[in-house]
């Protein structure tokens, strides 16, 4: 796998398909937090809206545009027309999705609404901006994008059988799409996803993802990046913004984090895997980023 796939598996990304919007006249629908690990997206099928960040920052979505929070932040979407107080829709049931509707019969904004859910201390989804935005022209360009959302807006009207289960895999497949093109779009300037746009480091970083268990040397990692210990270093953190070991550490958490919830290893077994020679300093440190002990956050997956 290249450092992209193994960022996205490491993630553990899930999508769900939850509901589909049919809005009409004046309307405002407010969004909460979402717990870490959740990142909501909206997919505008037809008619515009407005949204609003926390920090009182206002965009248009028209249709075709996608909007992804990675880190759930709060929000508040709104009608093209006069602002009115936030209110909740009527749900109609009895379809593969739920309709959330406001208005009488007719629609001016219908969109696809779902969450993706992740390892919450993945790289890759912190290194994304809180909101990012895939313009229309831009799916229109990307025949596989568009494609993905054609076929999602279809099973969802279908009804056909299985549809439920085929949607949120769909939506799985979904992110690695937004992913790609966000990336086509914007060269990051910092983070782990910045070390990929770097000749050298990209090798360091890779060989690392690899095989986070290895004993690494800053002399090892230089060499393999044909950079001198101390130009290695300098640059690294200057792109990363941390050091080689932050983000091996956060390589060996998601590592043990995807292999409590999807094997059945020991903490021995698991703690070496991720390259710690007691089981002891392993949970320490798994604590230190998770905020509990790795046997509870098994038993509670």
């Amino acid at each position: 796998m290249n450092a992209i796939d193994t960022l996205i598996a490491q993630a553990g990304v899930r999508g769900s398909l939850d509901l589909r919007c049919q809005f009409q006249g004046d309307w405002a629908l407010d969004h909460s937090q979402e717990a870490l690990g959740t990142a909501p997206y909206h997919i505008v099928l037809a008619g515009g809206c407005r949204i609003q960040l926390p920090d009182g920052q206002r965009q248009t979505l028209r249709a075709g545009d996608i909007l992804l929070l990675p880190g759930g932040s709060g929000h508040l979407l709104l009608s093209a027309g006069r602002e009115v107080a936030p209110n909740l829709p009527r749900v109609e049931e009895g379809g593969v999705l739920p309709v959330h509707r406001f208005g009488e019969p007719g629609i001016e904004l219908d969109m696809l609404c779902g969450r993706f859910h992740y390892n919450p201390a993945s790289m890759l989804l912190s290194a994304l901006p809180q909101h990012l935005v895939i313009g229309g022209a831009d799916l229109a360009a990307d025949s596989s994008l568009r494609a993905l959302v054609q076929l999602l807006r279809s099973e969802a009207e279908a009804e056909q059988l299985g549809a439920g289960v085929l949607l949120d895999a769909l939506s799985s497949a979904l992110f690695t799409l937004i992913l790609r093109a966000y990336l086509a779009q914007v060269q990051p300037s910092a983070g782990p996803l910045a070390l990929l746009s770097d000749k050298r480091l990209k090798r360091a970083w890779q060989a690392m993802l690899e095989a986070p268990a290895n004993d690494w040397t800053i002399e090892r990692l230089a060499g393999i990046a044909a950079m001198s210990r101390a130009t290695f270093m300098r640059v690294f953190v200057r792109v990363a913004g941390v050091s080689p070991w932050v983000l091996l550490t956060q390589v060996r958490m998601e590592r043990a984090f995807n292999l409590l919830s999807h094997s059945p290893l020991g903490l021995n077994e698991i703690a070496a895997q991720v390259g710690y020679q007691s089981q002891a300093a392993f949970s320490k440190k798994f604590k230190q980023v998770y905020g509990q002990a790795p046997g509870r956050v098994r038993r509670a997956l």
